[in-house]
């Protein structure tokens, strides 16, 4: 969502961009529950919009476990206190339940089962998710202002770019014609990246 007078999180400030990833998780696991309601006035928009929440889950949501696991935990696992660290455990055990859950929640769409079981998974998936953010938001993220120097962000913030532009990359191969992706640059349609 769009905030007027509030600058977006970019990527050049990793733990704000942490945070707002974090929004948008929320409402794509919000769109999946949401959209079922509308499935018998508007068949079309509700199926569309939870293959958009999908997208964006198997896309961005993904990067954001990586960038958790793989550029914030390990710098601050080091330093932090046992109980912190325990906390650090305790998060990514959430990750692999979530993402149990949420190919569960992919099977049922498989099968076009938008039922009571549907709607028990994500709504299972969500408050997991629910939980699991506040935790992040009040403690992970304090953690991190804390703990991290100046020279360790800036190196978060490049690996978070290259996750994201090698993400592009493979995007771009997958979907564009063998002589699309072999022609110039001026070939790729804007917008066709993955940015999130």
């Amino acid at each position: 969502m769009i905030q007027i007078g509030v600058q977006p999180a970019t990527i050049d400030a990793p733990v704000d961009h942490l945070v707002a990833c974090h929004r948008r998780i929320e409402q794509r696991l919000d769109t999946l529950v949401a959209a079922v309601a509308h499935l018998e006035s508007d068949k079309a928009a509700a199926l569309a919009a939870i293959a958009s929440s999908l997208h964006f889950m198997d896309t961005n949501g993904a990067m954001h476990t990586q960038d958790e696991e793989i550029s914030l935990f390990p710098r601050l696992r080091s330093r932090l206190s046992d109980p912190e660290a325990e906390f650090i455990d305790s998060l990514e055990a959430q990750h692999l339940e979530a993402e149990a859950i949420y190919a569960e929640l992919k099977q049922l769409i498989s099968e076009q089962r938008f039922d009571a079981k549907y709607l028990e998974c994500a709504n299972r998936l969500r408050t997991l998710y629910r939980a699991h953010i506040l935790r992040e938001d009040e403690t992970l993220i304090a953690l991190a202002r804390r703990t991290l120097e100046e020279s360790e962000l800036l190196q978060i913030s490049r690996e978070m770019r290259e996750r994201r532009e090698s993400a592009s990359t493979r995007a771009t191969n997958r979907y564009m014609p063998k002589q699309a992706a072999q022609s110039t640059p001026e070939a790729i349609a804007p917008g066709s990246a993955v940015s999130e």
